[in-house]
């Protein structure tokens, strides 16, 4: 979502224009990466279309899994691409800033959502969407939207 200067604390004013930027993102072809992602992302990515798009992710590539995809190479040498989202993409879905510090000349990362790293380490990344992390979110959700 940008580069910001010290101090920032994002209003939900600009939670308001992340969602709806996300919800832009999902309807391009591009979305089905990140219902691959897993995760949170994925999470983020249902919560933007619903469950009715889920159909369409099983579909096949996309149109843009070729020039932005991953490449995967098989056990017999055969090679194939599938969707992938890069960098840039992870962290747009996961809202976040850059906060430039020019005190030490480095960045602040900050987000709405925490990123795949955090994510991962958090306890709730356990293969599939619990009760638990739905519990997180909806906290979470409630939490940004006071």
């Amino acid at each position: 979502l940008g580069h910001r200067q010290p101090p920032f604390n994002p209003p939900y004013a600009d939670y308001v224009v992340y969602e709806q930027l996300r919800h832009e993102f999902m309807n391009r072809p591009r979305a089905r990466a990140a219902f691959l992602h897993g995760g949170l992302v994925w999470w983020l990515a249902l919560h933007s279309l619903g469950f009715d798009h889920l159909p369409s992710v099983v579909k096949g590539i996309s149109t843009e899994a070729v020039p932005f995809g991953d490449l995967f190479v098989g056990d017999g040498g055969q090679t194939y691409y599938d969707d992938g989202l890069l960098e840039e993409e992870i962290d747009f879905m996961c809202g976040t800033y850059y906060i430039d510090l020019r005190e030490c000349d480095g960045l602040e990362v900050v987000s709405w959502w925490p990123r795949p790293n955090a994510w991962n380490a958090s306890g709730l990344n356990v293969g599939f969407w619990s009760a638990r992390c739905e519990d997180w979110f909806q906290t979470r959700l409630g939490n940004i939207r006071e």
